[in-house]
């Protein structure tokens, strides 16, 4: 017979604001993972977790570590969460 645990270990959900984000853990991460954390950030942003001031900080700090490409490619998403947002406000 075996008997269920109920202290089973599960994955832990730390969001972006909680992440101490050093130089080191930002440079560490490849040019997707670092247009998932600004496209996190921009979500916590908007749903209010996050302070407008500590996205900022941390956008700006990711901003150089991102290559021409990836920056395209940001901005191209931004435009079209934009459009998004304008359409289903029409």
């Amino acid at each position: 017979m075996s008997r269920k645990s109920d202290n089973s270990s599960k994955p832990i959900f730390h969001s972006p604001m909680l992440i101490d984000w050093t130089e080191e853990k930002l440079r560490t991460l490849s040019q997707e993972q670092l247009l998932n954390l600004l496209g996190n950030l921009d979500h916590q942003k908007k749903i209010g977790r996050l302070p407008e001031s500590v996205a900022t900080e941390i956008e700006q700090r990711i901003s150089p570590l991102l290559t021409t490409a990836s920056n395209t490619k940001r901005r191209k998403q931004r435009i079209a969460v934009a459009a998004a947002a304008g359409a289903a406000e029409a």
